[in-house]
């Protein structure tokens, strides 16, 4: 099935808007974000795009995918999705936070 320029683009923008949403319910910041998508800065996401066929868009869904399971593990609360970015992880040996900003 053939993609239209207008669905190519709404997709992109689509995709920019929700993992700026997740990075916020998971408390990353502007340049944490950046970090882990490999952008020089999130100003590409500023400006509402980001290509889901990219690597970028790739570690966007993942980033996605990572705050829909701790939405539904933690109730929707965004304060323990934080929580449980922000501390020591035993399971995994380390911060989460830290652990998804490094490649």
């Amino acid at each position: 099935m053939h993609k239209t320029p207008e669905k190519i683009a709404k997709q992109k923008k689509v995709l920019a808007k929700a993992v700026l949403s997740s990075a916020n319910q998971l408390g990353l910041t502007q340049s944490q974000l950046a970090i882990v998508l490999n952008l020089d800065s999130v100003e590409t996401l500023n400006s509402l795009e980001l290509d889901p066929d990219s690597s970028q868009g790739e570690l966007a869904i993942i980033l996605i995918r990572i705050a829909i399971s701790l939405d539904a593990l933690t109730g929707g609360e965004a304060k323990w999705m934080q929580h449980f970015m922000k501390s020591p992880n035993k399971l995994t040996k380390g911060i989460p936070i830290k652990q998804i900003q490094t490649t």
